[in-house]
């Protein structure tokens, strides 16, 4: 199999655990995302496929805003208990 092949399988499954993890509330997915964006982009950039790339840096910029959301609402919650 190809590296670019690879590449993309690997950034698929990243993204598919990123929904499994999103689907438990677990804020790692968007770690995930964000990396799987950050790797779909590099590819569709190098084959000039520019309107998925401009899809890749708008999911990058919403996972992004979901991390710090999610991080906000977890700080908020944890000064709640105490």
């Amino acid at each position: 199999m190809e590296t670019f092949e690879i590449f993309g399988w690997t950034a698929t499954a990243m993204a598919l655990i990123g929904a499994w993890l999103n689907n438990r509330k677990l804020r790692f997915c968007f770690v995930l995302w964000l990396a799987s964006n950050a790797m779909t982009f590099g590819m569709h950039a190098w084959v000039a496929m520019w309107s998925l790339a401009a899809r890749d840096v708008a999911f990058f910029v919403l996972a992004m805003h979901g991390w710090l959301l999610w991080g906000h609402k977890n700080r908020q919650e944890r000064g709640n208990q105490t």
